[in-house]
Formats: C-alpha cells, sequence, structure tokens
C-alpha cells in the first residue's frame, strides 16, 4: 500500500486539495475555516445547534436534538435506549444480536440518532 506522503492545503475557492490518489468527490461542504488537530481538518458550517459540552477525551459537543429516551443501559457506561420510527429486522443474530435497519431511509437524522 503506497503512503501519501503529500501535504494538504486549502486553495482560496474553500476546495481542500489533498496530494496522492484519494478521491474526493464534490459535494456542497462550505469550509468555514480549519484546524491543525492531527492534520489539517476543515471546520464546515451547519445548522447544527450546540446545547453543551463534554470533556472526555478532549471537548466533545452535545448537540440539540428530538431523540427521546425512554430507559438507559449500563454496557461501558450509561448508554440510552431511544423510541424513534426507524423499522428494526424484527429477525436479527448478526453483529452481536444488534438490531439490523434498512439503509435505503431518506431520514438521515433518525437513523443516526440510532447509531451509538
Amino acid at each position: 500500500m503506497e503512503e501519501n506522503q503529500g501535504s494538504t492545503q486549502q486553495n482560496s475557492s474553500g476546495i481542500i486539495v489533498v496530494a496522492g490518489q484519494r478521491p474526493i468527490g464534490s459535494n456542497s461542504l462550505q469550509v468555514a475555516g480549519t484546524v491543525s488537530i492531527s492534520g489539517l481538518r476543515p471546520i464546515s458550517t451547519s445548522n447544527i445547534q450546540v446545547v453543551e459540552t463534554y470533556n472526555s477525551m478532549g471537548i466533545r459537543p452535545i448537540t440539540a436534538n428530538t431523540f427521546r429516551v425512554v430507559d438507559n443501559i449500563n454496557l461501558s457506561g450509561i448508554r440510552p435506549i431511544g423510541s424513534s420510527t426507524l423499522v428494526v429486522s424484527e429477525n436479527y443474530s448478526v453483529f452481536g444480536n444488534r438490531p439490523v435497519a434498512s439503509n435505503t431511509t431518506d431520514d438521515s437524522d433518525v437513523l443516526m440518532g440510532f447509531l451509538d
């Protein structure tokens, strides 16, 4: 496997240019700035509302959401059990007996809220 020895830089139009053969598709990402943490990382604009931060292995944002917590479970820390409209297969036994849902959902907020 070839290693990327090139540098990463941002040109004036907000597109990140990476040396080497790494596919980067076009998208509507708007880069508001960059931060040098483990390389040069883009900071994008978004409509995410940060309501609090949590300082565990770095400062992590806690965002506002519509995730309804109905219970919690203590597995490697306290984890919420939520209620959502995501359709989960009744027949699952793979992936450590974890629920399996379709990848064809159009509501990514529901899917991301379901993921831990």
